[in-house]
């Protein structure tokens, strides 16, 4: 019977494809590593390059969700360590500048790579941003501890607090008072230290072929008291590798 010998071999040919379907799925989970690991492959083909570039940029959004502050960098580190990194640009919205200065949040100690040293000292919860694909640029979500997130914003604020106090030009006049009013400062920062909570989650962006990433970005929420009165403000970076191959061009990995 022709037509029953048609229908059986369409549905054999469906089975057939289903199983493939099936068995396919099953090879790419089997061959998915765990986030944590692939995350650990990433950052050791990033650290043991000989050399490679970064650029990148960090903008610090105030209470009103307007942006208060934009600045760009750019570095190299080389022969397995050795940072050099400086900002390119530094620009303040005239809407929002005066406020932004009358709050302790500044990107003036900010530093980008910092990140990967609280990664890797396992303070953070790491998974897949998005499932991975076959020679596909491989997606994570690293969320950092809240308490180490804290931490280290803290940390920032009170190493920009030290710049500022290491500035002469500001006891130009009148030190004592200068003196005075940096001393209150100081106070008023710790006061509202006491009640910062922060949240950072980044997502890194990474190569399967060789696992050399090509982004990373951040974003940073903090909550605060200042003067009485409960504030919340963002960090958003992102900050893009290039890797330098031995002829000394760079090599951009696919995001």
């Amino acid at each position: 019977m022709p037509g029953h010998n048609r229908t059986y071999a369409l549905l054999a040919g469906i089975i057939l494809l289903l199983m493939g379907i099936i068995l396919t799925g099953c090879m790419a989970a089997s061959n998915t590593l765990p986030a944590d690991e692939a995350f650990a492959l990433s950052a050791s083909a990033l650290s043991g390059s000989e050399s490679y570039e970064f650029d990148g940029e960090v903008s610090l959004l105030d209470p009103g969700g307007l942006v208060g502050s934009r600045a760009a960098y750019e570095g190299e580190v080389s022969l397995h360590g050795n940072l050099k990194m400086r900002w390119k640009t530094k620009e303040s919205n005239p809407v929002t500048s005066d406020s932004v200065k009358s709050k302790p949040i500044s990107t003036t100690a900010y530093r980008p790579l910092q990140l990967l040293e609280y990664i890797k000292a396992k303070s953070a919860v790491i998974s897949y941003a998005e499932q991975p694909v076959p020679a596909q640029p491989v997606r994570l979500r690293i969320q950092i501890d809240e308490n180490v997130a804290t931490e280290r914003v803290a940390a920032g604020l009170r190493e920009d607090f030290k710049l500022l106090l290491a500035d002469g030009e500001l006891r130009k006049g009148n030190p004592d008072k200068a003196n005075q009013i940096l001393s209150d400062a100081d106070q008023r920062l710790e006061t509202a230290l006491t009640t910062l909570k922060v949240k950072t989650v980044c997502q890194w962006t990474a190569n399967p072929n060789g696992w050399f990433p090509s982004q990373l970005t951040e974003e940073t929420v903090l909550s605060y008291t200042w003067d009485g009165k409960p504030f919340q403000e963002k960090r958003i970076s992102e900050t893009n590798f290039l890797l330098k191959a031995q002829d000394g061009t760079m090599i951009k990995s696919n995001k």
